[in-house]
């Protein structure tokens, strides 16, 4: 008598499970909860994959679409050859990471500490040359982020003062500061202009992602990305509509 092996208990009954992940994290209170949430999330949809669950569309703004074969279509496939152990789930490839620049130019008001390009000798500075942005001062930057600036800032929001590059404290991401604008979200720190708020979004960490795996691993690399924002000195203030506010310093 042949013996069909079953599958491995799913995490979601039935055939089709449709869901959205965007308010899951609004009540965590830490970077460490929030991690600890999103790789719970992670484990689930490699569960799913694992019991036969595939995505039936790329996810977008944390909605998730998956189906699988009916109880009668699993009841009617074929039995496996011989035992042997549940393999485990693929790890997937987070889809390519889309860094967007954050574009600073705050008047100031008394009171305010402005940005002075001569105390931040640590920073690149960028300038618009009719053609595209072109590095003036501080460290090098590299082609394919001036190519980015050049990309997603027209020339007329440039205009013909000069910038402060700024990156991430964690992830690709990008600020321009402008020269004379109010520091809110910015410090000076050791002649480098510093964030001092950034966020991360779990509404969109997993967009594009094609397939269960790749979904687990999206929600795990922002996982790794909050806990290396704690480990930097950042703290969540607020979780809003699936984007997590982080602020550094006192």
């Amino acid at each position: 008598m042949t013996t069909q092996l079953s599958r491995p208990a799913s995490p979601w009954p039935g055939s089709r499970h449709e869901t959205e992940h965007r308010w899951d994290l609004d009540d965590v209170v830490s970077l460490a909860d929030a991690a600890a949430r999103v790789r719970a999330l992670a484990a689930e949809l490699r569960a799913a994959h694992v019991a036969g669950w595939t995505l039936t569309e790329p996810m977008r703004d944390g909605h998730l679409l998956a189906s699988r074969p009916s109880r009668r279509q699993r009841a009617h496939s074929s039995p496996a050859p011989a035992p042997a152990p549940v393999p485990p789930p693929a790890p997937g490839v987070a889809p390519a990471l889309r860094w967007r620049v954050r574009v600073v130019d705050e008047p100031p008001v008394p009171g305010d500490e402005v940005l002075s390009l001569a105390a931040v000798p640590g920073s690149p500075v960028v300038a618009h040359s009719g053609a595209g942005a072109v590095q003036v001062g501080g460290p090098d930057l590299p082609s394919e982020v001036l190519a980015e600036l050049t990309r997603q800032v027209p020339a007329a929001e440039f205009g013909s003062r000069r910038w402060a590059v700024v990156a991430a404290r964690v992830g690709p991401g990008r600020d321009l500061v402008a020269e004379g604008s109010a520091l809110r979200v910015h410090a000076v720190a050791g002649g480098v202009l510093v964030r001092t708020v950034e966020s991360l979004t779990f509404r969109h960490a997993a967009d594009r992602a094609a397939t269960l795996p790749d979904a687990a691993a999206a929600y795990e690399r922002l996982a790794k990305a909050a806990e290396a924002m704690a480990a930097a000195g950042g703290r969540l203030t607020e979780t809003d509509d699936g984007l997590l506010h982080v602020r550094y310093g006192r």
